[in-house]
């Protein structure tokens, strides 16, 4: 069994609070550098692509070099989502990091402190994104609120030194070019997180255990990114290894209802996420 990414949570420390991040009631914890080898060397065979994110920003791990530099080791190529106001610190790091394909930066995330408003920090940010594309790393400068029309003169400034006009936000597509090579700009609506205690649906399909899992920072297995929480614990790859895990009950079950069409998880019948699959 392959699967097209693998979710770790090297921490779950974040430097920003953002309303439209769901609230997580477990302990901050932030994994240690044994720990990640042991998952590495348990999903190696797995996978290919890791991101580095569940909740929390990737970037305040305090060894960050060192993480990055083990997925190097085990061949893992890395994909990063931040919200961006750490960059400049870490800038050296991820230049230099073999291992990092992708990394995705979340305007949405700014635009809620008002970081872009300032026109030093913007040209900063805008600086560093440049820096890591010409390094071959993919940057995907993220807007996932569509639907709020927040576009601040801070966003707007940001977006039209890469090429982008308001006038083209209107065309419905989620993916533009810029007039930078390896520069994407992603738009899309904001979701929001399987915490409705109200039924949605029990048919339907998820890429959830089929071509993702995630790992969480005290190394619970759960299916995808959004269960933040751990409500479907498929084991922990600290105890048990990591494929035997993949071959329990509970995960072929959500395998096989997917494939039938069938939501088996009252977790997985609240998400609404899993509609942008459809």
């Amino acid at each position: 069994m392959k699967f097209k990414r693998i979710y770790i949570e090297i921490t779950n420390q974040c430097n920003l609070i953002c309303d439209f991040c769901a609230t997580s009631n477990r302990p901050i914890r932030t994994m240690s550098v044994d720990e990640f080898i042991m998952i590495c060397e348990q999903i190696r065979f797995f996978t290919d692509f890791i991101y580095l994110h569940v909740q929390g920003e990737p970037l305040l791990h305090p060894q960050l070099n060192e993480i990055l530099q083990i997925a190097e080791k085990f061949s893992l190529n890395v994909q990063l989502v931040t919200n961006g106001t750490l960059l400049e610190k870490r800038i050296d790091h991820l230049l230099a990091s073999p291992a990092i394909r992708q990394i995705s930066v979340s305007l949405q995330s700014m635009q809620t402190i008002g970081y872009l408003e300032d026109s030093e920090k913007r040209f900063n940010l805008i600086n560093q994104l440049v820096k890591l594309s010409k390094s071959d790393k993919i940057i995907q400068i993220r807007l996932w609120n569509y639907d709020e029309q927040l576009f601040t003169d801070g966003i707007n400034q940001c977006l039209l030194f890469f090429g982008i006009r308001f006038e083209d936000l209107l065309i419905e597509k989620k993916r533009y070019s810029t007039n930078h090579k390896n520069i994407f700009f992603s738009l899309d609506r904001q979701f929001q997180w399987p915490s409705d205690p109200g039924w949605l649906s029990t048919v339907g399909r998820c890429q959830g255990t089929n071509s993702q899992l995630a790992i969480l920072s005290d190394g619970t297995l759960v299916p995808c990114c959004l269960d933040h929480q751990g409500a479907i614990h498929l084991g922990n790859v600290f105890e048990t290894p990591f494929a035997s895990l993949i071959e329990g009950h509970r995960l072929l079950s959500i395998q096989t209802g997917f494939k039938q069409n069938k939501i088996v998880e009252s977790f997985c019948q609240r998400c609404q996420y899993r509609h942008r699959f459809d």
